[in-house]
């Protein structure tokens, strides 16, 4: 007895875009060296965008997949 689902090589792959790659630290570079000005400019609150700051600063982090991250991100 043989399934179909075990039949994974004969499976088309879907790949529909090309992978992206993203320098983290580039963008987290970019994002402390941002005027207050400029990020309220893209829609990020005063706190907001100076809680990124302390994160990048004390834990060398930040969540990339936030709404308020990708509006500070270059699309």
């Amino acid at each position: 007895m043989w399934k179909e689902a075990n039949n994974i090589d004969e499976q088309a792959l879907d790949v529909k875009k090309a992978q992206e790659f993203i320098n983290k630290q580039e963008i987290m570079s970019n994002i402390l060296q941002m005027s207050q000005s400029e990020a309220e400019a893209l829609g990020v609150s005063r706190s907001r965008f100076q809680g990124m700051k302390k994160r990048i600063k004390e834990n060398g982090d930040l969540n990339l997949n936030t709404p308020a991250v990708k509006r500070l991100i270059p699309s």
